[in-house]
């Protein structure tokens, strides 16, 4: 007997509903997907790069700075920047704080429901992850304050105040090791950019030559500011792809090809740099001077062995540093040369044949009267010789052979060994000093630029104009960097009159001459001592004034011109005291440094180079005053 089969209750449409439903999802989903595939590939790739891919910048290595030898001056040395977007860092923060404060309450009895237990877990466990993250967030604040050295809460409140934008630098320039050990505390939206940080081996030795780069790697002083567009070089650009944490994964292609900094090498020697500074600043503490500057150059092509300032400023540590440390006194300020100007003066005069080598100057009665005005030695010297004139250093002398002189021929000679004119060495900042037309000259002018007064220039230029002495006469250009070849130098002076006034430079270094304490063992030194007083308020300060000695050795075949000067010392209040002794201490190991051979050994001794006495000439007559003369004594 068959049993009879019943029919379902169900409706007999509803599954051929279902069926068909599913099958217009299933199709709609499939021409979804290959209008995706086909239609927005490119559009979808894009977006999908904009995630994920990222044009970065490649900084530019900065170009190395090296002394003569090529010893490094400035270096870079790669770091790492930190930063973070302050929204995600400060939101994600804000929910860590609402999660790990979260209210559970009352925990369920043992005998809940267990979905209603396993709810209240998981709930206490999201808050203890929470409590755990947020407590590593902090702990990761507090360490980057330490290794920031910033105090407690200082980061907090700058990302609070920083909150409207999407980038803020948590710390730059971070050592590699201090940037990961940040890294590795997974703080949320912090990530770093790799950089360079210029480091100066020479430290404060050399800080106003080299000078120093901002915390973005751009030149503000010295060599670095002068040539920056040749260290910098020029970025470059990547196409990279990061993570969803913004760390890198993979460097895709290069868009631009980074172009490092050219390398830069000085004409210094470190060795006489480093020298040049100690001494300096050992003398400036010990006179309780306001500063001192020193130059080293090699007469012979020019360049510019040392150059030393102090105060100076350490640039590996600017947490410190004070604008007013930064400037070069050397080739910014510019000052009277006072008496050291006097070699220069008899040089002229040589040159126009205005006198002879052997000439005595009549320096009676010990001054020069011009109206209201005076110029006056220590005491009245009588008729004096030329070697003696600077030995004494006597500004009577001094005032009667420039008026002997055509103001024009003093003012020619003088723009010929650089008054007037920026050395053009290659600092930003030189100084031209100043000399005036010689058509706006009088007798008064005429007589007070004779022993230094009424021009001024800077210690380089000084330093430069007595280049010819140790060059038989030729002025070569100055230069910081090192020459590849030899420029052509300027003759300026016969080489009869450069060694005339070797000769009667000699004299001021010898016994009772101002310059004894310039003295080099084993060296003969030419060379001149001067005090320059400052023109304050209208008039001559006496209680402030400029020290200085500047000079050439060995005086049979110069090599090197050393300057150095000493601002208002406490004590030593003259050149030959203040500045001669650093003088003698940095010549004498520059000398040895360079392997320059000895001149005046006892056994070795050479002659004089002077030429052949001419004949004697009868002293000069004195020269009536009628005008006022520049005031302040030498």
């Amino acid at each position: 007997m068959k049993r009879k089969q019943l029919k379902s209750p169900v409706f007999q449409g509803r599954r051929l509903f279902l069926m068909l439903a599913l099958l217009v999802v299933i199709g709609g989903l499939m021409l979804r997907a290959a209008w995706l595939e086909i239609f927005q590939q490119e559009w979808l790739q894009q977006q999908a790069d904009k995630r994920q891919m990222r044009v970065v910048t490649v900084p530019a290595y900065r170009g190395m700075i090296t002394d003569r030898n090529g010893d490094p001056m400035a270096i870079s040395s790669p770091v790492s920047s930190l930063w973070c977007n302050p929204q995600d860092f400060l939101r994600a923060r804000e929910d860590l704080r609402h999660q790990a404060a979260q209210v559970l309450g009352e925990p369920p009895p043992a005998a809940a429901k267990p979905a209603l237990l396993d709810a209240y877990n998981a709930a206490r466990g999201g808050r203890e992850v929470a409590a755990e993250k947020l407590a590593k967030l902090e702990a990761g604040l507090q360490h980057i304050e330490q290794e920031l050295e910033l105090k407690p809460g200082e980061l907090s409140t700058k990302l609070a105040q920083a909150s409207d934008k999407q980038f803020f630098y948590l710390g730059r320039q971070l050592s590699l090791e201090t940037a990961q050990s940040i890294l590795d505390l997974d703080l949320p939206g912090v990530a770093a950019t790799r950089e360079y940080r210029r480091y100066y081996p020479l430290a404060e030795t050399a800080g106003h030559v080299v000078g120093m780069t901002n915390i973005d790697g751009t030149g503000i002083e010295g060599i670095e500011k002068a040539q920056n567009d040749l260290l910098a070089g020029k970025n470059g650009k990547t196409r990279v792809v990061r993570d969803a944490k913004g760390k890198l994964v993979e460097s895709v292609i290069s868009v631009e090809e980074m172009q490092p900094g050219q390398n830069l090498q000085l004409s210094i020697d470190r060795r006489i740099q480093y020298l040049a500074y100690k001494e300096l600043k050992t003398q400036v503490s010990l006179l309780n001077a306001k500063a001192g500057s020193l130059v080293v150059l090699d007469a012979h092509n020019g360049e510019i062995l040392a150059m030393a300032n102090v105060p100076s400023f350490n640039p590996n540590n600017r947490k410190e540093l004070e604008p007013y440390l930064y400037r070069n006194r050397a080739v910014t300020d510019k000052s009277e040369p006072g008496s050291t100007i006097k070699p220069l003066t008899i040089a002229a005069a040589l040159e126009a044949r205005a006198i002879g080598a052997e000439v005595e100057i009549n320096t009676s009665p010990g001054q020069i009267n011009f109206g209201k005005y005076s110029v006056k030695d220590p005491k009245d010297y009588g008729s004096i010789t030329l070697p003696t004139l600077l030995a004494k250093s006597s500004n009577v002398g001094a005032s009667r052979v420039a008026l002997l002189m055509n103001a024009r021929d003093q003012w020619m000679f003088l723009s010929r060994v650089g008054f007037g004119s920026v050395p053009n060495a290659g600092f930003s900042g030189e100084t031209a000093g100043l000399l005036t037309n010689y058509t706006q000259w009088g007798k008064v002018d005429r007589a007070s630029h004779g022993y230094g007064y009424g021009l001024s220039s800077s210690l380089l230029q000084i330093a430069h104009a007595y280049a010819p002495f140790a060059a038989n006469g030729v002025f070569m250009p100055t230069s910081i960097y090192k020459l590849n070849k030899l420029d052509v130098g300027q003759q300026v002076m016969s080489p009869d009159t450069v060694r005339a006034v070797l000769r009667m430079m000699e004299a001021v270094v010898q016994d009772g001459g101002t310059g004894e304490k310039a003295m080099v063992d084993g060296y003969r030194v030419a060379g001149k001592t001067g005090t320059a007083y400052k023109y304050i308020d209208g008039q001559y300060r006496n209680d402030r004034y400029l020290t200085s000695f500047i000079g050439v050795a060995p005086a049979s075949r110069p090599r090197l011109v050393v300057a150095v000067q000493i601002d208002e010392p406490k004590t030593d209040d003259s050149g030959g005291r203040a500045a001669a002794p650093v003088f003698s201490k940095v010549m004498a190991e520059a000398l040895r440094l360079l392997d320059v051979p000895p001149d005046n050994l006892p056994s070795v001794a050479q002659q004089p180079t002077a030429p052949a006495p001419a004949p004697a000439q009868p002293p000069l007559p004195a020269i009536p005053s009628t005008t006022p003369t520049a005031g302040g004594a030498t």
